[in-house]
């Protein structure tokens, strides 16, 4: 795994590394002179001329006899009139003078291509420095440098300028099944997709792309031969690492993803890690459908990006095929976005769920009502902390359920935390959060609403669903509800009772469903009003708390509660004992009481 190590280690490092592996001066120069191109070796003799494809092709076998070398194009235009075929095992440079070097061509051929029938995953290919330049291609789509089956693949300081076009297979740099796969400092204008990697590694990082009308840039893992067809490396498993990094994707995804780390719609396995991070993503005279993807991928994290212009479908997608991811993470990350969709902007079908310390700020552009703002199922951790988020509908339309977070598969049974903790989430209109809980569940599980900053424009509630017969814990305290919400919504199925114990709770219940048993762990207080009738000297108040209270304060509320009265408690009930009884009176008992464990 030694270039394993090589992409790892410094730039000045790599450089003398590189020159231990192949050749210091070139092994075949390719150049122009007088009309005329020219192949010569390292000796100066001329083995190919006159034609470009011809004198590539003469070259790469060139270097490949001699077992590796490097291939140097000097400036110039070149007109390539058909694909350059690299066998398995090269070992071998191609390189230009940046911009300079030019390979001009609007036919629809791979100008690169690597693609062994019996692959040995042995092939070091490095390309760098040259353009591709097919403007006034039109329909005719191509895929640029395509390498399969690869030891080590990389691509630097690369400019690709094509025509604008629709087709899933016009990619300008594509890779399949190789073990490492290197793509840093390129360029590419206006390819169906830009970037589009699946390897065991692959690093995709200081690129530009523009103007794409499926994929920006985009990478999995190994595609398992018995779903995809495609040759698997020996010994390598499928699990590996996608990084995403530090690139700039400009009117990119315009029908698909900007980023992704994509194993398929179709694998039904997740497997590997995906890191994006640190990326820029801007629309300028066209929208993009959705700016992050992470489809079938175990461990996804998402951070420090920066999305600004117009989304039409979604700003995170992670569906569920088959096998759902282990945990995903959208950290630190910058979102103000106009949107223009009726479905789910985040949708998120993870195991763990980490959003955290993000600023997001949506503006819908349709007259719509969604239905979500983020939907996550089949989760059994949750954490929203830290995180701004506004959503702002034209008026008179809104969202129904805002952050919605739901335990989509009872038979999972797995759903143990939510947190949702110092966020400040403004919505014009709809109720900001809902959560509920569809399980049996062997450990009651715990949700925590703290430190929040609600708003909604319109009059709605935070809502609480119980829908099975289980029991939940609920930490809701120290929040700020403002415009239209009222308090806490506690419902459930009419054909279920279950059972809702509050660790510590100061939130309003303005809405309970009659079959819910409501209990408090720690501490409990409240109003209880009683109609004396003259003869009746105890008065019961039940106080919810999951055992015999500790500490109990009674105080009156009213002038014929202030008789005299000593107190005592049970497991449920406070008992509210005079000497004397109040006089008969409707309501005209009032008392305030405290309870705590």
């Amino acid at each position: 795994m030694w270039f394993g190590l090589y992409v790892l280690i410094r730039p000045v490092d790599r450089k003398i590394f590189e020159e231990r592996v192949f050749p210091r001066e070139y092994s075949v120069m390719v150049y122009t002179e007088n009309g005329h191109v020219y192949a010569k070796d390292e000796k100066g003799s001329i083995i190919c001329q006159d034609s470009p494809t011809a004198c590539l092709q003469e070259s790469v076998n060139y270097v490949v006899q001699k077992g590796g070398g490097r291939i140097f194009v000097k400036s110039g235009t070149y007109n390539p009139q058909q694909t350059v075929n690299i066998p398995d095992g090269a070992k071998l440079i191609i390189e230009g003078e940046g911009d300079g070097t030019v390979f001009r061509y609007t036919d629809s051929f791979t100008l690169f291509s690597h693609n062994p029938n019996n692959p040995t995953w042995s092939s070091v290919l490095l390309f760098r420095n040259f353009k591709v330049d097919r403007s006034g291609s039109g329909t005719n789509r191509a895929n640029i440098i395509y390498v399969r089956y690869a030891f080590y693949d990389e691509y630097d300081n690369i400019t690709i300028v094509d025509d604008y076009r629709e087709e899933t297979e016009d990619v300008g740099l594509y890779g399949r099944n190789s073990i490492i796969s290197i793509v840093r400092n390129c360029r590419i204008f206006n390819k169906a997709s830009a970037v589009w990697f699946h390897s065991y590694l692959v690093h995709i990082y200081g690129n530009y792309a523009r103007n794409t009308a499926f994929i920006g840039l985009a990478a999995g893992h190994l595609l398992p031969a018995s779903v995809f067809g495609f040759k698997q490396p020996p010994d390598y498993p499928l699990d590996g690492l996608v990084v995403i990094e530090n690139n700039t994707c400009i009117d990119c995804g315009r029908k698909d993803e900007a980023y992704a780390v994509d194993n398929e719609s179709r694998n039904p396995y997740a497997y590997g890690t995906g890191i994006i991070k640190n990326n820029m993503l801007t629309t300028r005279n066209y929208p993009t459908n959705t700016a992050f993807g992470c489809i079938g991928t175990r461990k996804c994290v998402i951070e420090n990006n920066t999305v600004k212009g117009t989304i039409l479908n979604a700003i995170i997608n992670a569906p569920f095929y088959g096998t759902r991811q282990d945990i995903f993470v959208f950290k630190n990350n910058l979102v103000e976005i106009g949107y223009r969709n009726n479905v789910t902007p985040m949708f998120l079908q993870v195991a763990k769920l980490i959003i955290e310390d993000n600023y997001i700020d949506i503006n819908v552009e349709l007259e719509t009502n969604l239905t979500f703002l983020l939907f996550t199922g089949y989760a059994n951790h949750v954490s929203l902390r830290n995180n701004i988020i506004r959503f702002m509908f034209p008026s008179n339309y809104r969202t129904e359920f805002g952050i919605a977070i739901q335990d989509d598969k009872p038979e999972n049974k797995d759903l143990e935390f939510v947190n949702i903790e110092n966020n400040k989430i403004i919505f014009s209109a709809g109720r900001p959060l809902s959560i509920s809980f569809w399980g049996t569940y062997p450990t009651p599980p715990l949700v925590k609403i703290t430190g929040n900053k609600f708003y909604s424009g319109s009059s709605t509630d935070i809502l609480l669903a119980l829908r099975n017969n289980h029991t939940v814990r609920a930490i809701v305290s120290d929040n700020t509800l403002d415009g239209g919400i009222s308090g806490l919504n506690i419902f459930a199925s009419s054909d279920v009772t279950p059972t809702l114990i509050f660790v510590n709770m100061n939130m309003k219940i303005v809405s309970l469903s009659n079959n819910v048993n409501v209990r408090y762990m720690k501490m409990n207080s409240g109003t209880a009003t009683f109609s004396g009738d003259g003869t009746t000297t105890q008065f019961l108040i039940p106080h919810g708390l999951i055992r015999k209270p500790s500490k109990v304060l009674v105080t009156p509320g009213s002038a014929h509660a202030s008789g005299n009265f000593y107190v005592t408690a049970d497991d449920t009930y406070i008992y509210v004992n005079y000497s004397t009884a109040p006089p008969a009176e409707t309501n005209n008992v009032v008392l305030y009481w405290y309870a705590e464990v």
